[in-house]
């Protein structure tokens, strides 16, 4: 293969620069001011470079789709201007919507511009060919973009490893002084100035003449066929034989398997859509059939997603995760209805489809955003009001104590509010500010620990919802263990899941093996057995729970989770540092846990 010529490639540079004038001047400087933040660290001051850069980024989808529908529609150089200019305006407007001070701001603000990139990309996919038909000219283009976008990745990894390694090379070899944000410049700029041309580059300049091309690589039918269809069959199988389980001992289903069901429909369609072009194919008749059986099989799937997120939603309210499984479950429903009911069944729908529904969940009181802020701000403002913490609209002090669960749930939606959304919904609760700027200007907020304080609460970040009769101890890392009267000390860990006891043997002769719901110390003379001790741990699990109940996570005294025990020529102190209890049938069993074990021979049993 010929390599090209550094004219070669100045040429290919300068074409694709006439083609797609402002996507490039956008990319450039998109670099610069991304340099410029680099070598600032991030400005903590506000910025309008921040404001500049994110719309920038959403430049290049945007309007290098105006550039390929400019293309297809032939209208003239006016009309292109004009639909560049709208362009500018578009993102001039959003723009405006980032904050400046962007390092300090609630992450709302970059997960709607990543739903926004997103939708771009999808648009970016499709619009060129809304006519309809051209299906087989959409997949080609398709096809070559992704193909495109491989090759221009592992290019520019390339070249930043050769080029980040002469700079280590010149920082380690000849003394020279290589700041570490050289390396992050280095990124950026193969980004903005290697990546975005290349990657446009490679864009078909005949749209019309795609749906022509009968071109099928080979690999795209290797991928399809041998390696995303038995991934669907397997998930397949576990999803309904899940469904089954859910049947015969009517138990909800669980949260996690709609992650199952999301991977099934991604490799599904996925799947489908690679082998779209060859489906009319004699020897590929059968997957007409597998096509519309599959989502026949996928719309009982969707019930299962839509009652696991249900379960969820109804104990912890709506967060943007749930709302972006409602609408992917939604999505998943009225595609499967199109393919198995519609005559058409054209692949165009799958990413139109979904780029419609990314933009109208991405803003406006509808949308997973204000949805999930409003749920989590009314769950929060129950939480108070229930315990006397919210009063006539006012925070105060709790008036007694309300259990760490709650603690740990208000906690949660705090910490929740701050991360994401910020606090301006429940500032009017609170009779001073809640941002860090006493002014109030500023977009950054204070810590959630010290709003929880604001109403007489402790903070728990390590709380987390655990499922129902379960129950989770961990030992406080500065809390003491007394081991006045013992000679010997050994930890084990039982990790679960195992038949086989664990066990470990010192020198001395002892040995101690452990067992779900016991701990056994034996000790040996030439081999010989002489004497043992079995410390039953039930008794101590039971005491665990009388003594500090559901704590949420939070860690407790070593002594809450020891417990004595003696024999006649044997004594032994257990301390659970972790431990998982699971309560089932009125009985509690410990399914993991990590124990610290003191002992002793000769002592006589009190």
């Amino acid at each position: 293969m010929k390599l090209p010529s550094i004219g070669q490639i100045g040429a290919e540079y300068s074409r694709t620069f006439r083609r797609f004038p402002l996507v490039i001047l956008a990319a450039l400087l998109a670099t610069i001011i991304g340099i410029t933040l680099i070598e600032y660290g991030g400005p903590s001051a506000p910025t309008v470079l921040f404001n500049i850069l994110l719309a920038l980024v959403l430049s290049l989808p945007l309007l290098t789709t105006f550039q390929l529908a400019h293309e297809r529609a032939g209208s003239g150089e006016v009309t292109r201007w004009v639909w560049q200019l709208i362009g500018a305006v578009l993102l001039a407007a959003y723009g405006l919507t980032v904050p400046s001070d962007l390092m300090n701001a609630p992450m709302v603000t970059m997960f709607r511009f990543a739903a926004f990139a997103i939708g771009l990309c999808l648009l970016l996919s499709v619009y060129p060919f809304k006519r309809k038909g051209e299906v087989n000219g959409f997949w080609q283009f398709n096809r070559i973009l992704i193909f495109r976008a491989i090759l221009t990745i592992a290019f520019a990894l390339v070249l930043y490893a050769g080029l980040g390694l002469a700079l280590a090379a010149l920082n380690n070899l000849f003394g020279m002084h290589i700041p570490p944000s050289w390396y992050g410049d280095l990124w950026i700029a193969i980004t903005g100035a290697f990546t975005i041309g290349f990657f446009l580059a490679g864009v078909p300049e005949n749209l019309e003449g795609l749906e022509a091309n009968e071109e099928y690589p080979r690999g795209m039918k290797i991928l399809g066929q041998y390696l995303l269809s038995p991934l669907v069959l397997v998930y397949f199988v576990i999803l309904y034989a899940y469904i089954a389980k859910i049947v015969f001992t009517w138990d909800w289903p669980q949260g996690w398997v709609g992650r199952l069901i999301l991977g099934f429909a991604a490799a599904g369609i996925l799947a489908l859509f690679v082998l779209d072009p060859i489906r009319e194919r004699t020897e590929n008749k059968w997957m007409k059939r597998a096509s519309r059986w599959y989502y026949v099989i996928l719309l009982p799937l969707v019930v299962v997603l839509f009652l696991a997120l249900s379960r969820r939603v109804s104990d912890y309210g709506i967060t943007e995760d749930r709302y972006l499984g409602y609408a992917i479950g939604g999505w998943l429903a009225f595609i499967a209805g199109y393919f198995i009911f519609s005559r058409a069944r054209s692949i165009k729908i799958i990413p139109a489809s979904l780029c419609v529904i990314t933009f109208l969940i991405s803003f406006g009181p509808w949308g997973m955003f204000s949805v999930s802020e409003k749920s989590q701000v009314n769950r929060l403002h129950e939480l108070l009001v229930n315990d006397s913490i919210l009063v006539n609209g006012v925070v105060q002090k709790a008036p007694h104590d309300i259990g760490s669960k709650k603690a740990g749930q208000i906690s949660s939606i705090v910490a929740y509010l701050s991360n994401v959304h910020g606090y301006d919904r429940i500032q009017p609760w609170f009779k001073e500010s809640l941002k860090k700027d006493s002014t109030g200007s500023g977009v950054g907020y204070k810590d959630p620990s010290y709003v929880t304080e604001l109403m007489g609460l402790e903070f728990n970040p390590a709380w987390r919802v655990t499922p129902p009769n379960t129950y989770i101890y961990n030992i406080a890392s500065e809390s003491p263990i007394d081991i006045a009267g013992y000679d010997h000390m050994v930890r084990i860990w039982y990790p679960g899941s195992s038949t086989e006891p664990k066990g470990k043997k010192d020198k001395s002769g002892f040995a101690v093996s452990a067992f779900a719901d016991s701990l056994i110390i034996s000790v040996a003379r030439d081999d010989k057995a002489t004497d043992s001790l079995t410390l039953k741990l039930i008794p101590l699990a039971d005491s665990m729970i009388q003594r500090c109940g559901d704590v949420q996570g939070r860690s407790i005294a070593a002594d809450k989770a020891m417990m004595e025990y003696s024999s006649a020529n044997l004594r032994a102190k257990v301390v659970l540092m972790h431990v998982f209890l699971e309560m089932a049938k009125d009985s509690i069993k410990p399914v993991n846990y990590d124990a610290v074990i003191l002992y002793s021979s000769g002592q006589e049993k009190k």
